[in-house]
């Protein structure tokens, strides 16, 4: 029951976020039809009572069935159309304004019918609004919200100057200020849990994807794309977090540079996509030798990478960076048929007192060392600020 309810939500939601008019004109009928039919059931139910027939105006109650029995019947075959084209991608704009239209329109005019002042009439509206807007944008729906705009001033317009009757469907409002007639007492409950119920759903739906969808974004802000690791962005944010608690703990806080060894002459030679293989295996080997929700891997910028390790020294610091270049330098990338290895330099620097931006250049000063001295080499020391005149 949990796997259906979840697949049909992930499908809901890509529906709603493609919004590919095929399927989006689907779920718009799918989800009119149900009160349609409920209203129309009621009615053709209710009026064959001689004393629920006598609260409809005799004028307008077939012509309303009838309306309601042929909105019914064109959406029906407009889901049968969207069906059959749900896998199509292209922009369908007729499909679209002949599913929005009549479904927004159709039930604007219902409400108005019952009387949208004093009936549950008027969350069924809201409800038919509130989806319409999930799964369309506005200039898809201008056409269908500006004709309901319109039958809703007119409709206020001609009740305030007496050229039409509130409610014109009905004998007399449902509320006319007394306690309700039993047939209404029924039919307002029925329709507004009919309404209340699966407008609250998509809302509360709707707000769920919205944040799940931010987090999402927000990760991609923070993630670099190819590799999986935090940003550099992201790095010196948290390097800031962590600075602030390495000054007032004293706790050991070590940060280490990897630089690619020749990594332009891998993309010479083998092509930037196995160049852009060789870091995202680098990010995963990162990835595997850090602490989760502890220590931060980035890309630093290009074929550079860079680790944050809290609560570690500078001899932890050491030992993981070899853990990690040995791992590197085990494995072999096939391309065509051929194999070749790469390495890494690396710089390492312990924190002192908080002061996390020169430890930064002492592990960039480090990283140079390791190259100049041939590469494939690890460099490391305390971020004394006496060094080089630092002050």
């Amino acid at each position: 029951m949990n796997t259906t309810v979840k697949r049909w939500s992930q499908q809901l939601e890509a529906r709603i976020v493609d919004r590919q008019d095929s399927t989006s004109s689907l779920l718009l009928v799918q989800v009119t039809l149900p009160i349609l039919l409920l209203l129309f059931a009621l009615q053709w139910g209710g009026i064959h009572d001689d004393g629920v027939r006598a609260l409809y105006d005799p004028v307008w109650l077939l012509p309303s069935l009838w309306f309601q029995g042929v909105l019914i019947v064109w959406l029906m075959g407009m889901g049968v159309l969207a069906w059959q084209r749900r896998h199509v991608s292209d922009r369908m704009p007729w499909l679209v304004q002949m599913s929005a239209v009549p479904a927004v329109l159709g039930v604007v005019v219902l409400a108005l019918a019952h009387g949208i002042k004093d009936s549950p009439m008027t969350m069924v509206m809201l409800e038919q609004l509130v989806f319409a807007r999930a799964l369309f944008s506005l200039q898809q729906l201008r056409w269908a919200f500006l004709l309901s705009l319109m039958a809703v001033v007119l409709a206020e317009v001609g009740t305030a100057q007496h050229w039409a009757a509130y409610a014109p469907l009905l004998a007399a409002p449902i509320y006319p200020g007394g306690a309700l007639l039993p047939w209404w007492a029924w039919w307002v409950r029925v329709v507004f849990s009919a309404a209340a119920l699966p407008l609250s759903g998509v809302m509360f739906f709707l707000a769920a994807t919205l944040h799940r969808h931010r987090h999402e974004l927000e990760t991609l802000v923070r993630t670099d794309m190819l590799t999986g690791l935090a940003n550099r962005r992201e790095f010196m944010t948290r390097l800031e977090r962590e600075a602030h608690r390495q000054a007032r703990s004293g706790r050991p806080l070590s940060v280490v540079l990897f630089d690619v060894d020749h990594f332009k002459r891998v993309n010479d030679t083998w092509g930037h996509p196995v160049g852009d293989e060789v870091l995202a295996k680098v990010g995963e080997i990162l990835r595997f030798h850090t602490r989760e929700q502890v220590d931060t891997a980035a890309r630093y910028g290009g074929e550079e990478f860079v680790l944050l390790l809290p609560e570690t020294d500078l001899t932890g610091a050491q030992h993981v960076a070899e853990k990690i270049s040995a791992r590197l330098r085990e494995h072999a990338f096939t391309v065509d048929g051929q194999t070749f290895t790469v390495t890494q330099s690396v710089g390492i620097a312990q924190v002192v007192e908080g002061d996390t931006g020169w430890a930064l250049k002492v592990a960039d000063r480090n990283l140079y060392q390791a190259k100049r001295a041939g590469r494939d080499r690890i460099v490391a020391s305390m971020a004394f600020a006496e060094e080089l005149g630092h002050a």
